[in-house]
């Protein structure tokens, strides 16, 4: 896709090129094509109107039409029928409906879009001309319509539908963005949401031979390629979709809408989105996850699904990239390797035993050193334990780009890790040469004398703090001194070598770190340790995001209301006051399923299938057999009655 922006009209106005008649099948028109996508290099050719659609031309190159024999110029007329029905009753009202409407009537006054099919190079499906946007009075070359070129080598391909797709969705987006705002959206993202578009349609719902099958092939051949660089390289593509795909899979086609409509272009326009859906994940955070999903692929490991793609077709077993570099032979291998990394393009580095042995260097030490120039690196890693259970970390960095992991039993029980460095310091302005930064790292085996966190238990607590955590992790008898977050922990109890205690305190919203120090000064860190989450008010309604589950919420527990016709029982609930809230928000709460009517002493457990059961015991009984009264909700007597009775439940 072409781009300009020396020509863009200040203040977002475009001269319109004047009312146009409707074309009539048949009729000739001289069109301006790029010679760089031209199968010959031409600059100009004629082309004929072969078929109409609702909403859609299509022009044939004339010298391509002549070189077919009727039955042929039959087929591909019943091709573009197709075609043209597709884009009519598919491409056109779904694509609009998730990102937003392309110029209509437009440059030309003419409701229709017009597809080109023409000689274009063999690596090309299609292209868009932002040229065609503008009239000749200042694009003396433009075609004057809003305008699609398709290959005529592709046009009876299966996936023509989807190259279709994705040029449309180029339309729509120089509409949305640079007519309405005047702006030009950055090339990697443009081509991100084109790279969707065919799953918008319902083109990948099979995968096989499907265009997203095809883009997991690219990806997995390169999946190193920056995300953000645009060299128009297959692996630019593979990148493209697949993030797109996760991205939109975990936060819903709601921020792909978001993002287009929004008067922000690139990682920008992604951040407001983020904020817009109330989500508390920046686009680092988001691109830290995704690096992570690519080597893992599982669903299972954390709360809210974070490292796994969602959609059915990409498993584990067909897409997830194998390590960049593998190390091993410790613990009398040390590694010293220094290297360059474009923003935004994971690596993957191993770091392996192979075979348990005892030493009394059972600890690995991995030191990262990033560059200040051009540096702003984040460093997820991946510790697997002997069973290759993984858990996920990163390294805390200091404000020279510097940081140290620890992995202590690395050799006796045969551990690995995964190093994952990204840089992350260019946010805009992305072209198809960008610069490289420098990082290095060091993995060592060592006999551990720093204090070693391994986790928090719990890892995420309320905002107002009061919460009791427990430090695990190694040579903690030695602490004398931990920060956390933004906050100093002066009340602590060391309870052994393993294990450390102390009271949260209150903090702002967020991932904090938590840094251990010994008394020879020595330090040692884990980054996000620990995650704050917000407290709602009492009696508020809250949903975690993609769930249509509606709870209410009081003293650290949620009910869960089980329909709507319960939920307007109750006339000072509103569904516009109904909170989407993060899953591990929503968790910080303990599910509540005891109610009792009020004015009526029996305490019913409710069940997910509809069913109430009375709790026939007494209230001795009640808190002997692990209830709690801040558990039971107050309801109407209409919700009392609205669930069927069941079995009583009996003190045993």
């Amino acid at each position: 896709m072409k781009k300009i922006s020396i020509l863009l009209i200040l203040g977002g106005f475009f001269i319109l090129a004047g009312g146009v008649q409707a074309a009539s099948l048949g009729e000739q028109v001289n069109f301006y094509v790029d010679s760089d996508y031209d199968a010959t290099g031409r600059s100009q050719l004629s082309a004929t109107l072969q078929t109409i659609g609702q909403n859609i031309y299509f022009y044939v190159e004339d010298d391509y039409w002549q070189l077919l024999n009727k039955a042929n110029q039959n087929k591909l007329k019943g091709i573009l029928e197709n075609l043209a029905d597709e884009f009519d009753q598919v491409i056109y009202p779904k694509e609009r409906a998730v990102f937003g409407s392309e110029w209509n009537p437009g440059i030309d006054n003419d409701k229709r879009i017009t597809v080109l099919v023409t000689q274009l190079v063999k690596n090309a499906g299609g292209y868009i001309n932002t040229y065609d946007e503008y009239p000749q009075s200042q694009i003396p070359n433009s075609n004057q319509r809003e305008m699609i070129y398709l290959n005529t080598l592709s046009i009876a391909d299966a996936n023509n539908k989807a190259y279709l797709a994705h040029e449309f969705q180029h339309l729509i987006t120089f509409y949305q963005k640079t007519v309405l705002y005047g702006l030009e959206e950055e090339v990697w993202l443009n081509e991100a949401r084109s790279e969707y578009a065919p799953t918008v349609c319902g083109y990948n719902d099979v995968y096989s031979g499907s265009y997203l099958a095809s883009r997991v092939d690219t990806f997995l051949d390169e999946p190193s390629d920056s995300l953000t660089e645009w060299k128009n390289k297959s692996s630019d593509y593979g990148a493209a979709s697949l993030f797109l795909h996760y991205l939109a899979d975990h936060y819903g086609q709601e921020i792909l809408t978001r993002m287009i409509l929004n008067n922000q272009v690139g990682l920008a326009s992604i951040e407001q989105a983020l904020a817009d859906l109330e989500h508390p994940e920046t686009f680092s955070d988001v691109f830290a996850n995704w690096a992570i999903a690519n080597y893992l692929n599982d669903c299972q490991i954390s709360p809210g699904n974070k490292y796994c793609y969602l959609n059915a077709h990409l498993t584990y077993q067909r897409l997830h990239v194998d390590y960049s570099a593998s190390y091993s032979g410790f613990p009398n291998l040390i590694v010293s390797r220094s290297s360059s990394v474009k923003d935004w393009a994971p690596y993957w580095y191993q770091f392996r035993q192979g075979t348990p042995q005892a030493t009394d260097r059972d600890t690995l030490k991995l030191e990262f050193n990033g560059s200040t120039s051009q540096g702003d690196f984040q460093v997820p890693y991946i510790v697997f334990d002997q069973d290759y259970q993984p858990a996920v970390q990163f390294i805390s960095l200091d404000n020279q780009q510097q940081g140290t992991i620890y992995i202590p039993n690395f050799t006796s029980q045969n551990k690995s890790v995964v190093l994952i460095p990204i840089n992350q310091y260019k946010k805009s302005g992305f072209g198809g040469n960008e610069p490289t930064s420098l990082f290095s790292f060091t993995a060592s085996s060592v006999a551990a004398t720093p204090p070693i966190v391994n986790g928090l238990s719990p890892n995420s607590g309320p905002v107002n703090g009061g919460l009791a955590i427990t430090v695990q992790g190694e040579n903690l008898s030695s602490v004398s001194r931990i920060i956390f977050g933004q906050a100093e922990i002066t009340d602590f109890d060391i309870i052994d070598d393993q294990t450390i205690t102390f009271i949260a305190p209150a903090h702002s919203a967020g991932p904090v770190d938590i840094t251990l120090f010994n008394s020879d000064g020595e330090q040692n860190s884990l980054a996000s340790a620990f995650t704050y989450l917000n407290v709602y008010p009492e009696g508020s309604l809250v949903r975690a995001r993609g769930d249509y589950r509606v709870y209410i919420v009081k003293d650290g527990y949620r009910r869960w209301i089980q329909s709507a016709e319960i939920f307007n029982a109750y006339g000072h609930l509103r569904w516009e006051n109904v909170i989407e809230i993060s899953l591990e928000e929503l968790n910080n709460y303990q599910e509540a399923w005891l109610i009792r009517a009020d004015n009526d002493s029996r305490v019913y457990e409710v069940n997910a299938d509809g069913t109430k059961h009375w709790l026939n015991m007494t209230a001795e009984e009640f808190v002997i057999s692990g209830h709690f009264w801040e558990m039971v909700y107050i309801v109407n007597s209409f919700e009392r009655d609205f669930y069927r009775t069941g079995f009583d439940v009996l003190f045993q």
